[in-house]
């Protein structure tokens, strides 16, 4: 847990102890909350913008940004394909990140095309740069925090998508609460995130 989530922790357990209140409708709140559709955008878009903006509001390292904005095929479809319904893609799908060709891509509908639906699905790009032995990990780490991090536990009390699976749980904390993503999984998000730094102070 980064020193803030800390602090609000400890502010949180105070007020409750004090003042009777209920802690995460005092304290916790989400550091990406979710945009709304824009059910006018059509699929002549400019998704690079929405890019830098993902970039820019989820400070991913300065370093990893031509990556982002490269190696990763972006498409944006107003109806996907008859070949990507042929994978087993719902038509009704937002967005979906896949592997093709040695080739990391994202398909999303033009309404979906904002900050947080990039986040999720560049963590799950992100993910795909784990390996095995590295995902199994992740899932050790996050198993316990799901009943144990207040912010994950808040997540998953207002939108509990991320219990669906741990791929998706991964791609949830990232693209919901970067910024208080416990410090156990840090090192679970290849080129997104740099793990945090222990400082000493003089």
């Amino acid at each position: 847990m980064s020193f803030l989530g800390l602090l609000k922790l400890l502010l949180d357990v105070f007020l409750k102890l004090f003042s009777g209140k209920k802690p995460d409708s005092v304290l916790i709140t989400i550091p990406h909350p979710e945009e709304p559709p824009d059910y006018e955008a059509t699929a002549d878009i400019d998704h690079l913008p929405v890019i830098s903006d993902w970039l820019l509001y989820w400070q991913v390292p300065a370093e990893y940004w031509l990556y982002w904005q490269s190696a990763i095929d972006v498409q944006v479809y107003e109806t996907y394909p008859d070949y990507m319904i042929a994978w087993g893609v719902s038509p009704d799908a937002p967005a979906f990140a896949w592997e093709q060709n040695g080739k990391r891509h994202i398909a999303i509908k033009p309404a979906f095309l904002n900050k947080g639906v990039i986040a999720h699905e560049q963590a799950h790009n992100s993910y795909a740069l784990l390996t095995e032995e590295q995902k199994s990990e992740f899932s050790t780490a996050y198993t316990p925090l799901k009943t144990t991090d207040p912010f994950i536990k808040y997540l998953y009390s207002i939108n509990p998508y991320g219990l669906t699976s741990d791929i998706e749980a991964h791609a949830e904390i990232y693209r919901y609460l970067q910024g208080e993503i416990p410090v156990e999984l840090l090192k679970y998000y290849p080129k997104l995130i740099e793990e945090e730094v222990d400082y000493v102070w003089l």
